[in-house]
């Protein structure tokens, strides 16, 4: 489908040819495998994983825990590895192992967590917009363990003071200067987590000053949001995070929107053919136990705009066995599993 506007098309992430530049955003234990190819499927180029530090992706943890962060599919290609990292030498390990194992086809850094248990015990993610030479080394020793590309993932600052945005600023020219092919920002501080309005004018400064494609994120929960975004910043790419979740045709309705002004509404027949295929490919990566814990957290969202949406929502929280799923599929999505 060609977009006539220009807003959707395709992009290069250094030696990555992505068909275009619509990313599913990594979501700490939502873009499980299972979800990424529904998101692949409806069109997103590019994916990533959940966020995960080198010592998670090597094992030292769980090595069930690993090999379900790296559970791949050929057809999820190409595929971001986000590391949440904190010193150089763990990194390099993990980087060289993913190179060796051929699992992703890029290294996504993030310092853009805000999370109190990842910012502030742990001093990653968003903390690193406090000390950008730090990070900017972290960028460095990734770009050296291997051929991978390496992305870094940021906030506009750590809070909304003049000085941090400069900071964050300052650090994402650094990490290009040390060999990051692509940025992504989300609009907002550290300090206002998902709150408040995200400041698309910031992506439009970064886009015009930083020499590497800039991908913006915040508030992009409709087609028409991130059409919106991409016109008025001008930067290379968007990358979807919640508005996303539990609603993966978005990414087709943003390139039908482009291409004729118009999308395809989904109905509540077709949103429970892909809850229930959702929670199917859960099932198959984590068992049946995790399979239903993680289909409850989506599912809320699947049941969005459905005639008696409050009780499906209800139903599919209270759902406690495989049968219980199929009857909500029935009751309430009007399919017969």
């Amino acid at each position: 489908m060609v977009d006539p506007t220009g807003l959707v098309h395709p992009i290069r992430l250094g030696p990555l040819a992505l068909a275009n530049n619509l990313a599913l955003a990594p979501m700490h234990k939502r873009t499980h495998l299972a979800f990424r190819l529904l998101c692949r499927r409806e069109g997103a180029a590019l994916t990533h994983t959940e966020m995960a530090t080198p010592r998670e992706l090597l094992g030292h943890e769980s090595a069930r825990k690993a090999e379900n962060l790296l559970a791949a599919d050929p057809v999820d290609r190409p595929l971001g590895i986000q590391i949440l990292p904190r010193e150089p030498g763990l990194l390099v390990e993990a980087v060289a192992m993913l190179a060796a194992r051929g699992t992703g086809d890029l290294v996504d850094l993030n310092f853009a967590c805000p999370s109190r248990r990842v910012a502030g015990r742990s001093g990653r993610g968003a903390a690193f917009l406090k000390d950008p030479e730090k990070a900017v080394r972290l960028v460095e020793a990734a770009v050296g363990a291997s051929a991978l590309p390496v992305t870094v993932k940021l906030r506009h600052g750590y809070t909304n003071s003049p000085e941090d945005r400069e900071r964050a600023l300052d650090l994402a020219r650094g990490a290009a200067q040390a060999g990051a092919v692509a940025i992504t920002v989300h609009a907002r501080s550290a300090g206002q987590k998902y709150h408040d309005r995200a400041n698309w004018e910031t992506i439009a400064a970064w886009a015009e000053t930083l020499p590497v494609p800039v991908f913006g994120s915040g508030d992009l929960r409709s087609p028409e949001a991130v059409l919106d975004m991409l016109r008025q910043t001008g930067c290379a790419g968007a990358s979807i995070a919640r508005g996303a979740f539990g609603t993966p045709w978005i990414f087709r309705q943003i390139a039908e929107l482009a291409a004729a002004g118009s999308y395809r509404e989904v109905t509540p027949e077709e949103r429970g053919h892909v809850f229930l295929e959702h929670y199917e490919r859960l099932v198959a990566q984590y068992g049946p136990t995790l399979g239903l814990k993680h289909i409850r957290q989506v599912g809320r969202v699947y049941a969005r705009e459905i005639p008696g949406a409050a009780e499906a929502r209800v139903a599919i929280q209270d759902a406690t066995s495989d049968a219980d799923l199929r009857a909500v599929a029935r009751r309430w999505f009007g399919i017969e599993p």
